[in-house]
């Protein structure tokens, strides 16, 4: 009988609902400035991001943040993440948008020389040993369209 119980409360345990992360809980990397030297190569983009980068964590509703300066440049190497965000300006709203659209955005904003802000996702970086910071590889799920409205 006690066997039958443990088994009872074992599979409604795994059956239950369980508690899962808050909302806002996690970590996200961030970058904004401007970009320079934007080349596309099948879906890798290169650029140079002059600005600053930052990683965002929320733990119990409280926030800390590492900010990165950025202003002798950051090189990355990014894709277009899917889904893709395109975000307006005041990053009030924004647009799900089709492959490709992440390069025009990113050659838009270097031609202009336009602040952007973009969101990574599966990003790897390398830290030099002179202080200096690479994105190596991530993707991008969301970024600034100044074009947006």
């Amino acid at each position: 009988m006690r066997k039958v119980a443990l088994a009872a409360v074992t599979a409604a345990f795994l059956l239950l609902p369980t508690p899962v992360l808050a909302k806002g809980e996690g970590v996200g990397l961030w970058m904004e400035g401007t970009v320079s030297n934007v080349e596309g190569n099948g879906k890798n983009i290169r650029l140079v991001l002059t600005g600053r980068f930052w990683l965002e964590q929320y733990r119990d509703q409280e926030r800390s943040v590492v900010e990165l300066d950025g202003r002798r440049g950051l090189p990355a190497t990014v894709t277009q993440a899917t889904p893709f965000f395109a975000m307006t300006a005041d990053w009030g709203g924004g647009a799900v948008r089709g492959p490709g659209t992440l390069l025009a955005i990113l050659r838009a904003a270097a031609q202009h020389g336009r602040i952007v802000r973009f969101e990574f996702v599966d990003a790897q970086l390398a830290f030099g040993r002179d202080g200096s910071l690479t994105v190596m590889r991530a993707g991008i799920i969301r970024a600034t369209d100044h074009d947006l409205r």
